[in-house]
């Protein structure tokens, strides 16, 4: 998620100063491969790049591919075969085993609009839909990077086969729906186009309820992978915008009314680290109720079993949302290692993923078993 919340900031800053550029957008897979579809590289005419694709391997050839695409201003989609035991170049070199689909485009007016359509869904935290034609054949009236963004019954189009819209439009629809992002073919009788549709998320929005000085390094590890920080204290020198600078917000509220001054969705997590046994009692009687993706609680499991105790005399009851002693078990010890764990527990529960050893896992490991 930062990567691409940077890629959209580069992108303004070359707008303002009006510099030619590319994107390339991984937008289809077989096989192995080190990055899922959807990742995205910013390409500039003076040799600078945001983003990656895959693990450094596609860079520099989909680099130069790119200033052609930046002179004819046309679309093109390159496919790389990394399956090949006796290609040098991109078998033995790359020894991903996948096969890869590059879309790159030049940062036109019709990309700027898929640009802005995103940061906007960042921004408000909604979800949203991009179908982008990635292949065509033998069809006259559409083009490589032609699109369909759809949010909030917002539809942008600017597909020119109407039956390929209500199609398209059709299975954007459900790919909102689903929250999936999907890659779909038409056979027209105008001829065979294939479509990515991709699912824009929200960026994860975790609140910290507590301001202690194992909180700085999960504020950071956090920020790092562009999630929005909140955090929260009742101790006015401890919760300050100078010690938490990489938090997105700092606010100091009692415990009993921290909901008054946050927005929970389907995207938010929480993790109650307070050090003070009453105060996370106070936050956890509105939190628990509130559904939450991701709730941890920091702290020996005897003193969250006393807490949850407590509360389940007052009518509020525990469900499997719920991780305490917060974190994985990678052996952590101090407040860097701590903030490691807790992190990680987060990506894996809102992936959907055991956090088990990627030794162990048969299926790829860019797809949900």
């Amino acid at each position: 998620m930062k990567e691409l919340k940077n890629i959209i900031s580069a992108i303004e800053d070359l707008e303002n100063n009006y510099q030619i550029s590319a994107i390339a957008t991984l937008v289809k897979v077989s096989g192995s491969t080190y990055r899922s579809p959807g990742a995205r590289m910013l390409m500039t005419a003076d040799g600078n790049t945001i983003g990656a694709i895959s693990g450094g391997c596609l860079e520099s050839d989909v680099f130069e591919k790119a200033q052609a695409v930046i002179k004819s201003e046309k679309p093109i989609l390159i496919k790389y075969d990394t399956t090949s035991e006796e290609d040098m170049i991109w078998g033995l070199g790359l020894g991903c085993q996948g096969i890869a689909y590059v879309l790159i485009e030049s940062l036109d007016k019709n990309k700027l609009q898929e640009i802005a359509f995103i940061k906007k869904c960042l921004s408000t935290r909604t979800h949203g839909a991009i179908a982008t034609v990635i292949s065509v054949e033998d069809n006259s009236q559409s083009q490589i990077g032609q699109r369909l963004l759809l949010g909030n019954n917002n539809i942008i189009n600017n597909l020119k086969d109407d039956k390929l819209v209500t199609e398209v439009l059709s299975d954007t629809k459900a790919a909102l729906r689903d929250n999936k992002s999907i890659l779909k073919e038409y056979n027209l009788e105008t001829g065979k186009i294939e479509v990515f549709i991709e699912v824009i998320q929200p960026p994860l929005s975790l609140i910290i309820c507590g301001a202690g000085y194992d909180v700085l390094p999960l504020v950071n590890f956090s920020q790092q992978l562009g999630w929005d920080v909140t955090v929260i204290d009742n101790r006015q020198r401890e919760v300050s915008k100078r010690r938490f600078a990489q938090a997105d917000k700092t606010l100091l509220s009692a415990p009993d009314e921290i909901l008054e001054n946050i927005e929970i969705t389907e995207h938010t997590a929480a993790v109650v680290m307070s050090h003070n046994y009453l105060d996370d009692l106070d936050m956890l009687k509105l939190l628990i109720p509130s559904k939450l993706k991701y709730l941890g609680i920091l702290g020996p499991k005897k003193r969250t079993n006393r807490i949850l105790e407590e509360l389940q005399a007052e009518g509020i009851t525990s469900d499997a949302s719920i991780y305490s002693p917060v974190g994985l078990d990678i052996g952590a010890d101090n407040a860097e290692e701590i903030a490691l764990s807790i992190v990680s527990e987060i990506q894996a529960v809102t992936s959907q993923r055991n956090a088990g050893f990627l030794k162990n896992r048969n299926a790829p490991i860019h797809v949900k078993e």
